[in-house]
């Protein structure tokens, strides 16, 4: 997937902006003013970004992103607090508070995103059990990089402990977030490869700027005021860019599908939250009690215990996959019609349903197309009803080679079809599409020997231009296919009553 205009300029846009936000900071330090002005319009326009562009996906991702995007514009808050404070000249310590009680709500906004997206696509349990995997990776990660880490290199250096802890607090939270949307990633595929690169490039340049941070603030005393501002800017950008570059491409599967047990599933199961508790537990042996006979001891029933939950993990993941494939295979048995294996009217409805209301929300149109075959009845009264269902299974199998691009095919009984369009284009478009259908159904068909020809009737009718609802709309189709049997003509779209709404309905603005 190739990068759009509108993505090209999306990148040369922030590239200009965090050059130009670097030069100010370099040649014009006095101009702090602007300096603040420029670090507000980052993350808020990053976040109105998102929001707008979020509102043409699915609705768990669509629940996703917007807040990711209410998490950017808690980061432009806490800035604009700052800002505020500067300009009126007030000193206290009011600012940086409010400033971080923003700046942890973006990461716990960030962080229940990641959570509700898996908790949608795996479950609540397995979302709750997501969310308490980020807390022990995220305690781990805390409490080892403090004692090893950082605090053996704190010696010598007079650094607040307490201010230390604030400020690594984030891009320890920002490493911990990026490693689960990775998990996320691997587990479900929902948020896309070039939307995932996105955030992780996002997310890394977030961390490199904070650590520089901590270690010339914190550690070298060295003020940095707003030269670092333009990493943050290009951190926010990306991320708001991840937003355009999601799955919504890749045709979402409704219904439950069986998981692909790859190896980073099989290490996110069994070995990321096990893993951790050993290695916390050798590494306090090390530090405290050393390897004798009650550690040892210790040791081997941790371990077992370990082994026992991974047994069961395996055991219960097993049932699971079971009552997947079982759900799915009903779930399919359910919505498909037992001839043709298309869609039946049950699951039309339902989706032509879904269709309009999001039709109606994008102010974009949905095209259906209704249609029997002529002397159908024929058919069955010469060469029996075996033939007849021949035939249906052959209509079918033509018409389900149009479901490549994007469009639903349904058999509703009978003789009777359905192609449903959504997003549709002009009028003109779906009269192609019309012509397109009755010469490839107009073909001969072999039944049994008997060479047969029939051609379809078709009807076309259109939300919103036809119809205000989905039953509304079923019946103008089905009225219109009814006036092409009477017209023996091969199709029939009413043009001017669509032209006669339009019309109106500018005379009315």
């Amino acid at each position: 997937m190739s990068l759009t205009p509108r993505d090209h300029l999306w990148i040369r846009l922030t590239i200009i902006y965090a050059f130009m936000q670097m030069l100010i900071a370099l040649w014009m330090p006095e101009a702090a003013s602007m300096q603040h002005i420029l670090v507000i319009i980052a993350p808020a326009a990053a976040s109105l970004y998102l929001f707008r562009v979020c509102r043409r996906y699915e609705a768990h991702l669509r629940n996703f992103w917007l807040t990711v995007s209410i998490g950017l514009m808690g980061d432009a808050a806490a800035r604009l607090i700052q800002a505020c404070y500067f300009w009126f000249g007030r000193k206290s310590d009011s600012p940086q508070l409010l400033s971080h009680l923003f700046w942890l709500l973006e990461v716990l906004l960030f962080a229940g995103s990641l959570i509700y997206l898996f908790r949608h696509l795996q479950g609540h349990f397995r979302g709750l059990r997501f969310m308490l995997d980020i807390v022990i990776v995220g305690i781990t990660v805390m409490t080892v990089g403090w004692e090893y880490l950082i605090k053996p290199e704190l010696e010598g250096w007079a650094v607040e402990e307490g201010s230390l802890w604030v400020d690594m607090l984030y891009p320890l939270c920002a490493i911990i977030l990026l490693f689960f949307m990775l998990v996320l990633y691997f587990n479900t595929r929902q948020l896309g490869k070039r939307a995932t690169i996105y955030l992780c490039l996002g997310g890394s340049i977030y961390i490199i700027a904070d650590a520089l941070h901590i270690y010339l603030t914190d550690f070298k005393k060295i003020e940095v005021r707003s030269f670092l501002d333009w990493l943050y800017t290009l951190s926010v950008f990306f991320i708001g860019f991840a937003g355009r570059q999601s799955a919504t491409r890749i045709r979402y599967q409704r219904g439950i599908e069986r998981e692909q047990r790859s190896v980073g599933n099989l290490i996110v199961r069994y070995l990321l939250p096990y893993s951790v508790l050993g290695g916390m537990f050798v590494l306090m042996a090390e530090r405290y009690g050393g390897w004798n006979g009650l550690f040892t001891g210790l040791a081997l029933c941790v371990v077992l215990i370990l082994l026992r939950q991974v047994l069961i993990q395996f055991e219960n993941d097993r049932l699971f996959d079971r009552l997947h494939e079982s759900l799915r295979q009903s779930e399919s048995l359910a919505h498909r019609d037992d001839l043709t294996g298309l869609y039946n009217r049950r699951y039309f409805n339902a989706r032509l349903s879904s269709s309009l209301q999001e039709a109606a929300r994008r102010g974009s149109r949905v095209g259906l197309l209704y249609m029997d075959m002529n002397r159908f009845k024929r058919v069955n009264d010469q060469y029996g009803h075996r033939a007849g269902d021949i035939l249906i299974r052959k209509v079918a199998e033509r018409l389900q080679t149009l479901e490549s691009k994007g469009i639903l095919v349904s058999r509703l009984g009978g003789d009777e079809f359905t192609v449903m369009i959504n997003s549709a284009g002009e009028d003109q478009e779906l009269i192609w599409m019309a012509e397109e259908i009755w010469t490839m159904l107009s073909e001969p068909y072999e039944l049994e020997g008997h060479e047969v020809i029939t051609t379809p009737s078709i009807g076309i009718a259109v939300y919103p231009d036809h119809a205000a609802n989905d039953q509304e709309l079923i019946g103008r189709a089905d009225a219109a296919m009814y006036a092409a049997k009477e017209r023996h003509a091969r199709w029939h779209f009413d043009v001017e009553r669509t032209m006669l709404l339009k019309f109106l309905d500018q005379i009315m603005k």
